[in-house]
């Protein structure tokens, strides 16, 4: 047992506080964390890399959300799915559309419908515009906006909106979705899309 200058045992509060002078002359630094307790193991083996200058590999902060989750990376989304054919027979291509932050992602041969997919930190939104203001029939307006009221309901996964004057249709999934529950959601706006297409094909010029 350690013995002070006196001769005396130290004190649990002095043994602590020569380990805190010795960590200090070594050119260590404190830093209080808080961790649930099962994974106090895990930051005990990292506190002992750092202190042999070692730093592991960490996830980026931006791929992961408020929860822990890891978020969706729109350029490894990108890598993975473009040339990819699902279980279900839909090939992918995939364009990243630089300054915009958005994955362009095309469903087959439908090049005419691309997919427009985004990501935060809450959700990964997947949009495709259909139509504008401009090629609804005049006197059917309020028919299509009926109709698409109407279809909401029915097609899965699935949504109409409007940006601008553009008409869309769009599905979310939340930040840490799975690339096959996104691979599911392309699939089915997809589908979706061609199907409203022709539901409202009366309505439009």
């Amino acid at each position: 047992m350690a013995e002070g200058r006196t001769g005396r045992p130290l004190s649990a509060a002095d043994r602590k506080r020569r380990q805190r002078e010795r960590l200090q002359r070594a050119g260590l630094s404190a830093v209080e964390i808080w961790v649930p307790p099962e994974h106090r193991p895990a930051a005990r083996r990292f506190e002992r890399l750092l202190r042999l200058g070692i730093v592991p590999p960490l996830p980026a902060a931006r791929n992961i959300d408020a929860k822990g989750d890891h978020a969706m990376d729109l350029n490894l989304l990108r890598k993975t799915l473009d040339g990819y054919t699902s279980e279900n027979g839909f090939s992918f291509s995939t364009i990243e559309l630089e300054g915009e932050g958005e994955l362009e992602v095309v469903v087959e041969d439908r090049d005419e419908f691309p997919i427009l997919v985004s990501a935060d930190d809450e959700q990964v939104l997947c949009i495709t515009y259909l139509w504008s203001d401009g090629e609804i029939r005049p006197d059917r307006r309020t028919e299509l906006l009926t109709a698409l009221l109407e279809m909401n309901v029915p097609l899965p996964l699935s949504s109409f909106g409007k940006v601008g004057d553009r008409y869309v249709i769009f599905g979310a999934l939340a930040a840490s979705a799975s690339v096959e529950d996104l691979v599911t959601e392309l699939e089915t706006l997809s589908d979706n899309t061609l199907e409203a297409l022709e539901a409202v094909a009366g309505y439009l010029n």
